[in-house]
């Protein structure tokens, strides 16, 4: 996982694997709760296919994005930016 603010001052979460990836053009069927790429009694992976739902939702709340890059066999990333508020300055903190 990788946080940073980016040059229009929006902070930007990604978070990248290494697994199986899928063919982009299922993309879009991600962001739909509880859709996955493998469904049925067939299904190789755990997991209900809310997550990304509710990441998009609040996203969409907060006038953010919710993008993905992925291929298939090589794995994929996701990246979700949110806009600075108005007159609202980040805070730095560091970790103990």
């Amino acid at each position: 996982m990788r946080a940073y603010e980016d040059d229009t001052g929006a902070a930007v979460l990604e978070v990248e694997d290494e697994g199986m990836g899928m063919d982009p053009s299922e993309g879009e069927d991600l962001f739909e709760a509880f859709r996955q790429a493998s469904e049925g009694r067939d299904r190789t992976h755990e997991g209900t296919g809310i997550g990304l739902a509710v990441t998009k939702k609040a996203a969409d709340a907060m006038e953010g994005t919710v993008t993905v890059e992925t291929e298939q066999g090589v794995g994929s990333r996701f990246s979700v930016q949110l806009p600075r508020a108005e007159g609202v300055e980040p805070q730095r903190t560091t970790r103990p």
